[in-house]
């Protein structure tokens, strides 16, 4: 067991025991370890970590900002630049900007416009570092089995035969693991249909502070689409997200992983020249479908991040809701500590609130965009405000006010209800507009891919 000074800590008892060194169990990390509480972090892979998800919300900065990390030290390092709007290009159409609407900024909201696009890499880098200024230890291994006395979790095992105690256990293992979700058989809702995640990088200037999304937007029954995000003043992350069914489809092609990506972007004349400059950038691939778990906490124990709940990347909230969770999850373990046990209040809330925000992004991306009932039968332009006009407001207001207490709460889940009831009527009223007016489902089903 060693810490990234090489030191050897004789403890096998912590106050607490974080699995996974990903943004939310770091962050949960941190926050525990200014709590003033002993802290070991299990992590398979040494830093630094080769991750996607640059594209973060307007609540990113000021997440980051509790974690003591500054947008302007990330900007001045070059570890992240601006995301100031987003633009929506399709192919032979101009292209338009998605952004708040002016009255989210002015007041008497106020809501922060501006966010950031990160180079994973360097970001995970800059928190792990922040651990380790903070006091957190390290042991790099993996995770093999959990031991439980009933609801609650007593050690873990490591597959180097460590066995490691605490009071309090947070899972931040992410999407392949889901340690305790495995381990208690908590059960996942689903959303959409399984999907794979191609990127590459290329080395490229910044062509626009913001996050350009590329798609056949008129077209795909299914959407598929593709991103450019600058993540540094001379690297862009692109890639596409696809069906995984039409990736099938093109394998029994014979297409490899590269080919499969390059077609993609073919369509788009931004990407001829990189294609031709950089045909050799590395391609990565991450099949996925999101979810939401129906627990993610336990009398002594967390789930946050992907361990709780898997956001659409075209939310661009996954690095957020990962923030979030740790620092609300944090907050009750420092108010229960003594006690050694969350009340049933604090897990009723937290079980709430990661539900909730997991199932409106989610059920609300699913309904809007990927499916096509609003896009054919009110338009794309519609589509995109429907959905922008919840998000922005569900984040800013959630990151705002931070709901806990009952008046609070119950606000927040008649808003939720809300727009779940808002999404289902535009995508009723584009279905019963694609019904009457036949022809346009006909005239997009003869330019569709099948994807």
């Amino acid at each position: 067991m060693t810490n990234p000074a090489g030191q050897t800590p004789l403890a096998q008892n912590w106050d607490a025991v974080v699995m996974g060194a990903g943004p939310g169990g770091l962050a949960a990390a941190i926050h525990l370890r200014r709590g003033g509480l002993s802290v070991l972090c299990i992590e398979p892979d040494k830093f630094p970590h080769d991750r996607v998800g640059e594209s973060l919300d307007w609540s990113g900065p000021g997440l980051l900002a509790q974690l003591g990390i500054s947008r302007d030290s990330l900007i001045a390092d070059k570890v992240a630049t601006y995301k100031r709007h987003i633009e929506i290009v399709q192919p032979d159409r101009p292209a338009y900007q998605a952004q708040p609407e002016a009255w989210f900024q002015n007041p008497p909201l106020k809501f922060e416009t501006v966010t950031l696009h990160a180079d994973r890499k360097a970001l995970d880098q800059r928190i792990f570092e922040t651990a380790c200024q903070a006091g957190v230890e390290f042991l790099w291994d993996r995770v093999t089995e959990i031991e439980s006395d009933g609801e609650r979790v007593t050690a873990v095992r490591t597959a180097d035969g460590q066995c490691i105690e605490a009071r309090w256990f947070i899972d931040a293992s992410g999407l392949g693991a889901r340690l305790l979700a495995r381990k208690f058989e908590v059960p996942k809702i689903e959303y959409g249909k399984k999907k794979v995640c191609l990127w590459c990088h290329f080395e490229t200037p910044i062509r626009t502070e913001g996050t350009t999304f590329y798609g056949n937007v008129f077209s795909d029954e299914y959407l598929s689409w593709i991103w450019e995000i600058p993540i540094s003043p001379t690297v862009t992350s692109v890639g596409c997200v696809m069906s995984a069914d039409f990736a099938k489809q093109q394998r029994h092609l014979g297409k490899e992983t590269p080919q499969i990506l390059w077609d993609a972007l073919a369509p788009y004349a931004r990407f001829n020249g990189l294609l031709k400059e950089q045909p050799d950038a590395a391609v990565h691939s991450a099949a996925y479908r999101s979810y939401v778990h129906t627990n993610a906490c336990g009398p002594n124990w967390l789930m946050v991040g992907e361990a709780a709940s898997l956001p659409d990347p075209l939310t661009a909230n996954g690095v957020t809701a990962a923030f979030r969770h740790a620092a609300e999850g944090v907050k009750f373990i420092l108010q229960s500590n003594e006690r050694g046990e969350l009340t049933a209040r604090q897990r009723r809330i937290y079980n709430t609130n990661v539900q909730r925000m997991g199932h409106v992004f989610n059920h609300s991306i699913e309904t809007s965009i990927y499916d096509n009932s609003i896009r054919w039968g009110l338009g794309v332009m519609p589509a995109q405000k429907i959905y922008t006009a919840f998000s922005y407001t569900v984040n800013a207001l959630y990151t705002r006010f931070r709901p806990q207490g009952w008046l609070s709460m119950l606000c927040f889940g008649c808003m939720m209800k809300g727009v779940w009831a808002w999404m289902e009527a535009w995508a009723l009223l584009g279905r019963v507009n694609c019904f009457l007016r036949p022809g346009l489902k006909t005239r997009h089903l003869q330019v569709a891919p099948t994807r």
